[in-house]
């Protein structure tokens, strides 16, 4: 059997993804069942003695309707092959987005239906369910197959350039999922404020929000990147920003080589550092590693990492 893996969706991964579909059905199947009975206001929080706060009840579904659309999207916008290697890895963060946005608005409506109009709803123990939907991203990820790196079919870039000439390289790349996240947090910390207001109460909710508001920054940082290789070397700045996040000179390069990164091993996604090894990595798949003079490495998550990692090797040779 051929070990390597085709970037063409399977019958395996179309079921998984389809999955990701069932928490907004139960959502909407449940909102159409019990709309009658709901209030026109949800429980939000509970302390000791019981409901704290509340938010209308049109707002909660459809937030939570969003949430679930929004997961169930992305699991199948990774059916496509250029998502083929870090698919599973994305229905499984998809699923627990759509499990957590489920198994919050089964919590809220749940308490209602379950305590009846007359009395005060009381959570009991549907946060139990919600603990248990936060897993369902596993259900995907373990039906979708096992993504194999296929060695490369295609022989070495090599770049050659004369005594006198140089050359450059760059290109801008592109990650929708920190996008996406970013304007989830930014819509996440305004509705915390604005239920802060309404409610005309201060603490958790203004901290939460000043929180979201901070990891918005970043994340947005990381939603489109621009990578050049030239005469100064490797650079990546943050496209919307201009934020320089790497800069690697010519001199400071032992060699350069193209892998397959997988973020595990470099310590996860975004701008990882570990004792003698950094690395900004955008998804699983190919990039291009530079090991540094001083024993260091970077490590840089591209599309076609193999032009820029023979530029990079060819201008930092040493002049003959």
């Amino acid at each position: 059997m051929d070990a390597r893996s085709s970037d063409r969706a399977r019958a395996r991964d179309v079921i998984a993804a389809v999955t990701l579909w069932v928490p907004l059905a139960v959502v909407v199947t449940t909102w159409l069942l019990w709309r009658e009975m709901l209030p026109t206001e949800l429980p939000r929080q509970w302390n000791s003695d019981g409901v704290s706060s509340t938010w209308p009840t049109g707002f909660a579904i459809v937030l939570f309707a969003v949430v679930c659309f929004a997961s169930a999207f992305i699991a199948t916008f990774a059916l496509r092959h250029r998502a083929a290697a870090g698919r599973r890895k994305t229905f499984l963060w998809s699923g627990f987005v759509a499990g957590l946005a489920c198994g919050s608005w089964l919590m809220v409506a749940g308490s209602i239906i379950t305590s009846g109009t007359s009395t005060e709803p009381h959570v009991g123990a549907w946060p139990l369910l919600l603990m248990a939907l936060m897993g369902y991203g596993l259900i995907p990820f373990l039906i979708a197959h096992r993504w194999v790196n296929a060695e490369p079919e295609q022989p070495p870039v090599e770049v050659v350039l004369a005594p006198t000439e140089t050359g450059a390289w760059i290109t801008t790349v592109s990650v929708p999922v920190f996008a996406i996240v970013s304007l989830t947090m930014l819509a996440a910390a305004v509705t915390m404020l604005f239920f802060s207001a309404r409610d005309d109460v201060a603490g958790a909710d203004i901290l939460g929000a000043v929180v979201l508001f901070a990891l918005v920054v970043p994340m947005l940082a990381f939603a489109r990147l621009r990578i050049s290789v030239d005469w100064r070397g490797l650079k990546v700045v943050t496209w919307m920003l201009g934020i320089t996040l790497k800069t690697i000179p010519l001199n400071e390069i032992e060699s350069v080589h193209t892998d397959a990164l997988e973020p595990m091993q470099w310590g996860g996604w975004g701008y990882r550092f570990m004792p003698g090894r950094s690395a900004i990595i955008l998804r699983t798949g190919p990039g291009v590693v530079v090991n540094l003079t001083n024993g260091g490495q970077f490590a840089l998550s591209l599309n076609s990492p193999e032009t820029p990692a023979a530029l990079l090797t060819t201008l930092s040779a040493p002049a003959e």
